[in-house]
């Protein structure tokens, strides 16, 4: 039970945290110009505040679950995952740029609004909630710019793709630069935080290390992060769904061609020797 209240605490001060600094950021936020019929039947602040209280305690969970994997003391891994996951949703809302022509200072104010508030509830859930891994092995290490650099090629090259092919929505005729390169830019965010959690896919094989990273951490933050869109914007559901769906498996594709990378760290029984 105290853990329990721990946790919902935490939660609840970050999430506050995340609406004073949206309101603070004031007119350079960008906000859409129509609105889903969710926001127009109960309010774009009820709509808002569901959205943190949903997104804020399933991101604290499902860092609490890989935490048990991850090798370090609990502030350790808190300062690890939060700062990755918060360059990912960060680097995530430059895609307004290209798509929407949002201005970049308003997108950067509404990027730390979210990343930092839930930089810090990770940080806070590590120091109080994560146990320590004393006895376990020391932190897997990859080459970090093949790394960068198959993440980044292969979202973006991906991302780019689908956009041309006009099967999700893009600002690549209105605005093409901007739309080129962010998808290669997240890829690169996508591509740290892989490497900052490597150490979570030990022991699995390389269809399992890139399930557990593609599905179990990016896919879960970015299904929560992303449920933002369909609840505010109008006629948005069947985009947003086929975007997280085709994220989550370029995701998961440059995970796996990822696991073919030189390692050091890994036992004898995980994605090293290709099992």
């Amino acid at each position: 039970m105290i853990r329990i209240i721990i946790f919902l605490l935490i939660v609840a001060l970050c999430g506050a945290l995340d609406v004073w600094m949206h309101m603070a950021a004031g007119d350079l936020m960008p906000m859409p110009s129509a609105f889903s019929p969710l926001v127009n039947h109960f309010g774009f602040s009820t709509v808002a505040a569901v959205w943190i209280a949903l997104a804020f305690t399933g991101m604290g969970l499902v860092f609490l679950f890989w935490a048990r994997r991850m090798a370090g003391s609990g502030r350790a891994k808190g300062l690890r995952y939060g700062r990755a996951l918060a360059l990912v949703i960060l680097v995530a809302m430059f895609e307004g740029v290209g798509l929407l022509g949002s201005p970049l200072m308003g997108e950067l104010a509404m990027g730390l609004a979210d990343a930092v508030p839930i930089a810090l509830m990770i940080m806070l859930l590590g120091w109080t909630l994560a146990e320590g891994s004393g006895g376990a092995p020391g932190r897997v290490t990859l080459p970090v710019w093949p790394v960068l650099i198959v993440f980044a090629l292969v979202y973006g090259v991906g991302r780019t793709g689908v956009q041309m092919l006009a099967i999700i929505d893009s600002g690549l005729a209105e605005r093409l630069l901007p739309s080129l390169i962010w998808p290669f830019a997240m890829g690169v965010a996508v591509g740290v935080l892989y490497l900052a959690l490597t150490d979570v896919m030990r022991g699995k094989s390389r269809t399992g290390a890139a399930l557990a990273f593609g599905v179990g951490i990016f896919g879960a933050n970015w299904v929560l992060f992303m449920a933002f869109v369909p609840m505010v914007f109008p006629d948005a559901a069947l985009d947003s769904f086929l975007r997280v769906a085709i994220d989550i498996l370029l995701v998961t594709g440059a995970a796996l061609l990822v696991g073919n990378l030189p390692r050091a760290g890994f036992d004898r029984d995980s994605v090293a020797d290709g099992r």
